[in-house]
């Protein structure tokens, strides 16, 4: 079996597994309708609309297409899910303001209708509801069909009449735009012979020339469509939403999940026109065999869609791989406000690999989706992570991302295609790399990947290090707490905020493989000044600093200089080997922290965060000073 078909089988086993915990999260409304519980179980808003969506398509998905191939868990039946995905659209598309036939629990419909009339990300929303619905076409009533019509219609005429958004700092819209993308595709693919088809496409078009949307798109003459008209990439440019360096921001920081979801977004859009004609084929079929007529989709319906992956390739090249660790993971320099390690960049990777032919993406997609599955049997349910953030709600996404990647390979084949040998990735990455426009820095050596960031919008003045090791790679936990975190730590300070911000502009300089940073922060209401210096080498990162005490009535409670949080959990290792030694630490062979301490590391402070469960190592914390020195070594791989 070739490492594509086994991962495509994998796909489709986790999601076989899964469905143990969405037959646990179903609950029965009528004879007609059903529901999948969220954090707001039949609500209006996200955290009821959203997880419904996902996990009805997921259903759905799983009757079209795995019902054949693979087993479901004891108990647990086709007709069943069957049943299930086919009430929990019911649900989502009459609880729509446009289809008004119930409402949700808290009285109120969901969805867009108009430029006055509008929700917040329903667009996305309503994408999972039509590829629920395009899974189940064969089986939906004429009365279904025209409610979702109807559904679709409402959601795009919005998209026609509002404002285009674009904006870089803090807040990019490229994510935003991407998903308005995925609800035209849609209604495109589902209703390519509506009146208004050609509308969508066109606005489609816009948005996706507006999604990874780049300074220099502002001179891009080539025409965007030309089956269409003459439109260029200027002609339709509103404005950036990334910088000049192709990064962006969300959250008010360099924020590696929003980097990589638009690929996501721009994929699902483009995956869902074709799969609709084949499906349409497919029931054309059969169709003549009964002599009933097939209404012929448009000329443009049949245009290779990867032209809406405008960007995609520019962004990977320029930022994501030079983030991508050994694992399939994407390193977040900032820490991260959602769930850790979710590997949910696996449906990047397969847009990539399947869309734009990059086998480099082809090699992550496979570590990527490894994890995930090694993730899920950390679970007794068939879910995909314990503590997750969003509860239902994440369990919905992660389902709807393997899914995506199974059909990905469905419609666009990589059959006799190679991944991407990691060593030979290495070599093209392993330089180090500044992006200006964010003040991060990085580097990948054979032994390990470092990175620091100097964030302008949430203070962010933190890093971490992992070795270059699959199986070892989340030892150290993107972690940033009180402006700082990784690496530089904090003090505490009787009476004084834990705070810190930056002191002028840091210096940084980027020479081969290696990077050295020279930078001063005020901290705990400016009554501290640190001067810190790092410097990586061939084995690690060499951290050095002076601190003073600037308010002579501070007092210094705890001095957590050089902390790391550790990884302690049952997806990565909950037995991990500490030897506490005056001056040195060592942990699992792995990585040492050796310190000008007299007293030994203390490791405490136990927590989840950001669903890992974490130790944090303090190399000074029962012996406080004013000067740090430290290196943090990772072993070399034998």
């Amino acid at each position: 079996m070739t490492s594509i078909l086994i991962t495509i089988v994998s796909a489709l086993q986790m999601l076989a597994s899964f469905t143990n915990y969405i037959v646990g999260d179903y609950q029965y409304i009528s004879p007609e309708y059903a529901c999948f519980r969220g954090e707001n179980t039949m609500g209006s808003d996200e955290r009821g609309v959203r997880t419904n969506a996902d996990l009805s398509m997921v259903s759905a998905f799983m009757c079209r297409y795995a019902a054949d191939s693979v087993a479901l868990p004891a108990g647990i039946t086709y007709n069943q899910l069957d049943t299930m995905a086919m009430k929990t659209l019911a649900y989502a598309v009459a609880t729509h303001k446009a289809v008004r036939k119930r409402t949700c629990r808290d009285g109120r419909y969901w969805g867009s209708t108009r430029r006055n009339d509008k929700q917040w990300e329903s667009s996305l929303w309503a994408l999972s509801v039509a590829y629920s619905a395009l899974f189940q076409w064969d089986k939906l009533s004429p009365t279904m069909k025209a409610d979702i019509h109807r559904l679709l219609r409402a959601e795009c005429n919005y998209e026609l009449e509002r404002d285009i958004p674009t904006g870089y700092r803090y807040d990019t819209k490229a994510e935003e735009n991407g998903w308005e993308v995925g609800v035209l595709a849609a209604a495109v693919a589902l209703f390519p012979d509506d009146s208004l088809a050609t509308r969508w496409y066109a606005r489609m078009r816009d948005f996706v020339v507006n999604s990874y949307s780049h300074p220099s798109d502002a001179t891009d003459t080539t025409a965007v469509t030309p089956w269409i008209d003459k439109a260029t990439v200027a002609d339709l440019y509103r404005g950036p939403n990334l910088f000049s360096d192709w990064t962006l921001q969300n959250h008010g920081v360099f924020h590696t999940s929003y980097q990589n979801v638009v690929i996501q977004e721009l994929g699902e859009a483009a995956l869902i026109i074709p799969l609709a004609e084949m499906e349409r084929r497919r029931l054309s079929s059969a169709k003549k065999r009964r002599k009933r007529r097939h209404t012929q989709a448009p000329d443009f319906v049949h245009a290779d869609t990867r032209w809406m992956l405008r960007n995609c390739g520019a962004v990977e090249r320029n930022v994501l791989n030079w983030l991508t660790l050994a694992d399939g993971e994407q390193a977040m320099p900032n820490g991260n406000d959602w769930s850790l390690f979710l590997y949910d960049q696996v449906t990047s990777y397969s847009t990539m690999a399947c869309m734009l032919g990059d086998d480099d993406a082809l090699l992550f997609e496979r570590l990527a989706l490894s994890q995930i599955a090694r993730r899920q049997r950390t679970t007794a349910d068939g879910s995909w992570l314990l503590h997750p953030d969003v509860g239902a709600r994440r369990m919905g996404v992660e389902g709807h991302r393997v899914m995506m990647t199974w059909l990905m390979h469905h419609v666009f084949p990589t059959t006799g295609r190679r991944p991407t040998a990691w060593s030979d990735f290495l070599s093209r990455y392993r330089s180090a790399r500044y992006f200006p426009c964010q003040r991060i820095v990085r580097t990948l050596t054979p032994n390990y990947f470092a990175c620091f960031s100097f964030a302008d919008g949430k203070h962010s003045y933190t890093g971490y290090i992992a070795p270059t090791d699959s199986t070892n790679n989340n030892l150290v936990v993107p972690y940033r707490k009180f402006d700082t975190g990784n690496i530089i730590g904090y003090y505490t300070v009787e009476g004084r905020h834990t705070n810190a911000r930056l002191v002028g502009e840091p210096l940084v300089s980027v020479d081969g493989q290696y990077f050295t940073i020279r930078a001063t922060t005020a901290e705990n209401d400016s009554a501290l000044i640190r001067h810190f210096t790092i410097t990586t080498t061939a084995d690690g990162l060499e951290y050095s600093d002076t601190v003073e005490v600037i308010d002579p009535e501070a007092k210094i409670t705890a001095d957590r200089t050089g902390l790391l949080a550790i990884s302690d959990d049952p997806f990565t290792a909950t037995d991990r080997h500490y030897v506490l030694r005056p001056g040195t630490t060592v942990i699992d062979g792995l990585l040492s922290i050796i310190a000008d301490s007299p007293s030994p590391a203390v490791v405490t402070d136990r927590s989840t965060d950001n669903s890992i469960t974490t130790l944090k190592v303090y190399p000074f914390l029962t012996a406080p000073q004013l000067h740090h020195h430290i290196i943090y070594r990772v072993a070399a791989k034998h």
